[in-house]
């Protein structure tokens, strides 16, 4: 190899080099911030603490984020809860959230979550997540009994509830489509309201998020 083929051997090293120094960079940034490449996203709360959620595609139509959490930073028992949603934080940033709604159920000695009967199938995926994540079952977090209610009667043997029987240390969350999107209370009522079916899940997931102070 002469002089003149040795010092082309040696720039396209460092070109290489270099392209791989940027590469590393452009991987190490989106897998913390985006997921991309590994499926893993670090969301980064306002008070500095982060959070992983790890994401699972189902199908080519669903994606599920699986955010992992440790109960050391809810209930000081050294357990890991893995929680599937639908949206990560940075998705739902445009619903509304009133300042005291996490007091408002996590001080509870119990909750309702209830939602109008007419309302589709989809309604209720919203209702499902929140008392995944505040029920009593193995995999619930915070440990508050819950139950699900209808706003009216129904052929189903379930709870009629209502605002109106937001009292006494009971919370009731009301799931409802209007024509905003936004978690806010009505005395001991807690309402999630969206403008469609899949803004209805992610208003419920804001809701999730601020139970945990993720946002």
């Amino acid at each position: 190899m002469d002089e003149k083929q040795q010092k082309r051997a040696g720039i396209l090293i460092i070109i290489l080099i270099g392209l791989l120094v940027v590469f590393a960079v452009f991987v190490s940034f989106f897998q913390d911030n985006w997921g991309f490449l590994t499926g893993k996203h670090v969301y980064e709360s306002p008070s500095g603490e982060k959070f992983i959620f790890i994401e699972n595609r189902v199908n080519n139509n669903l994606v599920l984020y699986e955010l992992q959490l440790f109960t050391s930073k809810v209930r000081g028992v050294e357990h890991v809860y893995q929680i599937p949603l639908r949206n990560l934080p940075k998705e739902v940033t445009f619903v509304s959230f009133e300042e005291g709604i996490q007091k408002k159920v996590l001080n509870s000695r119990g909750v309702f979550i209830t939602l109008d009967p007419k309302l589709n199938a989809q309604a209720s995926l919203g209702a499902i997540e929140i008392a995944g994540v505040i029920g009593t079952a193995d995999f619930g977090v915070f440990k508050i009994p819950t139950q699900g209610a209808f706003t009216e009667k129904t052929d189903v043997d379930y709870p009629v509830k209502t605002c109106e029987q937001a009292k006494d240390g009971i919370a009731v969350i009301l799931l409802k489509l209007e024509n905003e999107n936004k978690v806010y209370s009505q005395g001991d009522c807690v309402v999630v309201e969206g403008d469609s079916y899949d803004n209805l899940i992610k208003s419920s997931e804001r809701l999730i998020f601020g139970l945990f102070d993720i946002l």
